[in-house]
């Protein structure tokens, strides 16, 4: 079975990534993935960019069946707060790709649909369940911001 290890990391244009109310809110996503895929975390102690303290890194394991229910969680999540994007990065097989998911209406069919496009076209060979990738507004591979 293909998997897809992809990095998730929320970001908040409120609160630093420090402050216990954010940390929180990333639980809460975290909680919530958690009952849909494996999390793996991978501590980011000495990384360019980072702040001591806070969450470790994670990645989420995601197989093709998995990806409507993350979409899902992630959607839901950003729903709650205006302030709120979610980053995901994957590399693998000296090929990575980066979306990053910001939105101001999460209830947005067409956000939903682009994600999940983009999860789905990571796993090679892998038909997506619910129907054709969308052809209008369709987010590239790599480094695009969707919202």
């Amino acid at each position: 079975m293909q998997k897809l290890h992809v990095r998730i990391t929320a970001t908040s244009d409120r609160f630093d990534a420090d402050d216990d109310r954010w940390l929180s809110q990333v639980r809460l996503l975290l909680d919530e993935l958690g009952r849909e895929v494996p999390l793996e975390t991978r501590h980011t102690a000495g990384e360019p960019g980072t702040k001591s303290g806070g969450l470790p890194g994670v990645v989420l394991v995601i197989v093709p069946a998995a990806v409507g229910g993350v979409v899902a969680v992630i959607r839901d999540w950003l729903k709650n707060s205006r302030d709120r994007s979610v980053h995901l990065r994957w590399e693998e097989g000296g090929e990575k790709g980066e979306l990053t998911v910001t939105t101001k209406n999460s209830d947005n069919a067409a956000l939903q649909a682009s994600v999940e496009h983009w999860l789905c076209s990571r796993f090679r060979g892998v038909e997506r369940e619910e129907g054709p990738a969308p052809t209008q507004g369709d987010p590239s591979a790599d480094g695009d911001s969707v919202g």
